[in-house]
């Protein structure tokens, strides 16, 4: 539905240009596009006490809590658009990737009260959690107002805003917590009981908001090459995804990645028709 009205709002626009001007341009950028740490929240409904966890009663659930550092990769953006005297309104299709590395914060209860080790457990666990990237697939709807430098000069610099859809992807989320004995056997029920594994990837459509500026220099009447920084806004994704191994095969769980907020800078290829 998101994408539906992305669609809509980017031929209503560019219908009313048609008519009011004849010049049509086409760009694309290409960049770098860098995040600040993203926050991972997820929670489940799992009533089971782990072996290695104290439970004064039985948990209604539980909570967990991750910060993602983002590594610098790729952003890239095609667009056709239109001009109208000093001002331009145009259709952009956005392509942005990040690696990330899971650094963990905290797990509790799923009321939020902590959640301790019990140091005397005859189990022990050995606990993995991964993601392999994030990226983000998008349609904007932009809009520029540009500023001329002087009569002589071929400099053009503009800001502006613009609004789309995004999908975001998180690819390659793995939890996998795998529980043996301490001892040869323990007396309680076997390990294995408790092993845990999801392997998935999460998907889904977010709002998103542009703020750009940037310059561009007149190579001819028909072309002309510049640079833009731009800062995006997004939505939090939520997804929610079953388990490959769980004590309980039913049980699912929710996680939601915040402050989707990244930083771009690209060099620009503008032409006009």
């Amino acid at each position: 539905m998101k994408l539906v009205c992305t669609i809509v709002l980017s031929i209503i626009c560019t219908s009313n240009l048609i008519a009011q001007s004849t010049e049509w341009y086409f760009g694309i950028s290409v960049g770098t596009d860098w995040m600040n740490t993203v926050k991972q929240a997820g929670f489940n409904n799992d009533r089971i006490c782990y072996p290695t966890f104290v439970c004064p009663q039985e948990p209604g659930g539980y909570r967990w809590y991750y910060d993602l550092d983002t590594s610098t990769r790729f952003g890239i953006e095609l667009s056709i658009g239109k001009s109208i005297r000093k001002y331009r309104l145009e259709t952009a299709f956005t392509l942005a990737s990040n690696d990330i590395l899971q650094i963990y914060d905290r797990i509790t209860f799923l009321d939020g009260s902590p959640l301790l080790l019990d140091e005397n457990s005859e189990y022990s666990s050995v606990v993995e959690s991964t993601i392999g990237g994030i990226s983000f697939t998008g349609l904007m709807v932009n809009s520029y107002r540009d500023f001329q430098f002087a009569s002589d000069l071929p400099l053009t610099s503009y800001i502006g805003l613009g609004v789309g859809v995004i999908r975001a992807e998180i690819e390659e989320l793995l939890f996998r917590s795998d529980y043996a004995c301490i001892n040869d056997q323990c007396d309680g029920p076997p390990a294995s009981n408790f092993n845990v594994l999801q392997q998935t990837e999460l998907i889904d459509w977010v709002w998103a908001i542009n703020v750009m500026a940037g310059v561009d220099y007149q190579i001819n009447s028909r072309m002309s090459v510049g640079l833009k920084i731009a800062h995006r806004v997004r939505d939090d994704l939520v997804q929610s995804a079953s388990y490959q191994r769980h004590p309980f095969p039913d049980a699912m769980n929710t996680t939601t990645f915040s402050e989707l907020s990244s930083w771009s800078m690209s060099l620009n290829l503008t032409f006009k028709r």
